[in-house]
């Protein structure tokens, strides 16, 4: 394992790890809230705005680590009955289209950050902050799912996860 591949493969954990605890804080709140609520007292101020972005990091920030971990949803129907070689072919072409539409998502993502933080924009709900923060998560996400896909493709087929396909 290269220097890359395990510097990669601990961001990519990290990322995970905090998408986790985005995920176990919402967990948390949530009855937390209702609780308050049924109590008559009141409730945490902006939670449901906090936990709408928390959301969306959480998915964005863990989607590359779950791909490392072939751990996303495949659907293996046609490619399971395949021959290893054209098995493999099939799986190549679905990563390497994986990381065409991660690559054109992240720089659309890219793009609609920087407008937003040319513009100044800022979100006003229960917060008030620039937009452009929302923003960083689509951009980051994809840049690192095209990484992974492309460490698929150009990985030895010895050192596969196993291939059920994309």
């Amino acid at each position: 394992m290269t220097r890359f591949d395990r510097s990669f493969g601990i961001l990519l954990t990290g990322l995970a790890v905090l998408s986790a605890a985005i995920l176990a804080a919402i967990t948390l709140v949530i009855p937390l809230n209702v609780l308050l609520r049924n109590l008559g007292l009141p409730v945490i101020y902006g939670a449901l705005d906090a936990i709408e972005y928390g959301l969306m990091a959480a998915a964005f920030l863990g989607a590359p680590w779950v791909l490392r971990q072939n751990a996303h949803v495949q659907v293996d129907l046609i490619t399971h009955g395949l021959p290893p070689r054209a098995r493999r072919k099939v799986v190549l072409a679905a990563c390497l289209l994986g990381a065409a539409t991660c690559a054109v998502l992240g720089w659309a993502g890219l793009q609609a950050l920087m407008q937003s933080f040319s513009r100044g924009s800022m979100v006003r709900t229960a917060f008030t902050f620039p937009e452009w923060w929302t923003l960083t998560v689509l951009p980051l996400s994809m840049a690192l799912c095209t990484l992974e896909f492309l460490r698929k493709i150009f990985r030895p087929a010895a050192e596969d996860v196993p291939l059920s396909g994309l």
